[in-house]
């Protein structure tokens, strides 16, 4: 078969599916590994498809099969203002096919098995499920309660903890991509010793901190660069008082240039407010990265940050969750993880 014919097999597959396994197309195909990774990388790079663990599946935005009933989808997300955006993608994806119940958390997980226990006594199809776990803690009774599901589950930003392969399939936003290509444009503006802010518990703060020790090794920051957490700052849901005191000392205790802050971008502002009032001008003595962009460009300056795209993220949970309750699948799961973008604003220049 031509290089031509098995691309438009692979999208004529994807089509009828929304998404395709490599282990499916070497069958259907008859070629090796190798030649199927080679097509879809191709594919990927002309956006006719985006890549995934183990496969490929349709952007989001092209339109999924006809589907012959509509599905009705549990979604179970914390209290946070993050998820609303998810929630929305989740919305626009169902529109015309189906229509979900929403539940929310309070970051517990004995009630989210509650909460997914009534839903499915409700009868749902399916569940879309922000789970209360660490991405770094084995949890079997997690993982029992998951697998005894009787209704396909997708993970929404977060992933099977402990590591090794996954229960159910997940969408996740890419964080660590986020925060490396954060710290490169700091780096390629000359800064070298930086302090992060980062208090959360959440796999998703995981993500980030794993993301910022990566950049800091690939891209040798200076080994002093440090993350404050809760232990510095507190672990409510906005800095404590004094907060920014305790980061700009230790900016100006280390000499650092720059800080990336990931969470509660409000508190930034105040930030912003007491660098200027000790001398330490924004972007001139100090640059500043956040990592959401819920606020960011409202600031004075207006601040770069990393906004992940959480409304994609959403439609993406949606297609696979719906694939999963239309054809089932004995695949392993997939793992999809959708970048974020720096918008560069203000807040950045080369340190003084």
């Amino acid at each position: 078969m031509l290089a031509a014919e098995r691309r438009a097999r692979i999208l004529e597959l994807a089509q009828q599916d929304g998404a395709v396994s490599i282990s499916r197309l070497t069958a259907d195909l008859g070629v090796s590994h190798v030649t199927v990774r080679r097509d879809l990388d191709t594919l990927v790079a002309e956006k006719a498809l985006d890549k995934v663990r183990g496969g490929a599946m349709l952007p989001a935005g092209h339109a999924p099969p006809p589907r012959t009933s509509s599905a009705t989808i549990g979604v179970v997300v914390p209290t946070s203002y993050y998820y609303r955006y998810v929630v929305d993608g989740i919305g626009d994806a169902l529109e015309g096919v189906g229509e979900f119940k929403l539940v929310i958390s309070e970051y517990d997980l004995e009630v989210e098995y509650r909460l997914i226990e009534e839903l499915v006594e409700a009868g749902v199809d399916g569940l879309l499920w922000v789970p209360t776990v660490s991405e770094l803690e084995e949890a079997p009774e997690f993982a029992a309660f998951t697998s005894a599901l009787s209704v396909p589950v997708v993970f929404v930003e977060r992933e099977t903890p402990g590591g090794g392969l996954a229960i159910v399939s997940s969408v996740r936003s890419a964080h660590e991509r986020g925060v490396v290509s954060a710290l490169r444009h700091l780096r390629e503006l000359g800064h070298r010793r930086l302090v992060m802010v980062s208090r959360g518990s959440s796999q998703s703060a995981e993500f980030v901190r794993r993301g910022w020790r990566d950049a800091v090794e690939r891209l040798g920051f200076d080994p002093e660069s440090v993350i404050l957490g809760p232990r510095e700052l507190g672990a409510g849901p906005t800095w404590e008082r004094g907060s920014a005191d305790v980061v700009l000392d230790t900016v100006e205790r280390l000499g650092a240039t720059a800080v990336f802050s990931h969470g509660d971008e409000n508190s930034l502002f105040g930030l912003v407010q007491n660098a200027r009032s000790r001398g330490l001008s924004v972007p001139e003595k100090l640059s500043i990265v956040a990592y959401d962009d819920d606020v960011s460009a409202h600031a004075d300056p207006p601040i770069t940050a990393v906004a992940p795209d959480r409304r994609r993220v959403g439609a993406h949970a949606v297609r696979m969750l719906l694939d999963l309750i239309d054809h089932g699948t004995a695949e392993p799961p997939l793992q999809l993880q959708v970048d974020p973008r720096l918008i560069v604003r203000a807040s950045t220049a080369p340190p003084a």
